[in-house]
């Protein structure tokens, strides 16, 4: 993760709040507060003081540890509020 952290760092990021998405597969999700919507189609995902909202096809959750949430499935897009 330290490499990963480094590239959002150069690119301006805030590494506290990235995500990473790999096609056909899911997305990794850092510093979840909690899950306000969810369906096999959409994810509402809530931070300290945005959401983030996950489209895709057959989404599921899986593992949820320390604020990391892993989601499964083909993700189409994804929008931060």
């Amino acid at each position: 993760m330290k490499l990963l952290e480094q590239i959002l760092s150069e690119l301006g990021a805030d590494t506290l709040k990235s995500f990473s998405v790999v096609p056909d597969f899911g997305g990794y999700f850092r510093s979840i507060k909690g899950v306000s919507e969810y369906s096999s189609v959409k994810v509402v995902l809530s931070l300290k003081k945005n959401r983030i909202t996950v489209e895709g096809e057959n989404l599921t959750l899986g593992k949820y540890f320390e604020e990391d949430l892993l989601i499964k499935g083909k993700i189409t897009g994804v929008k931060i509020d």
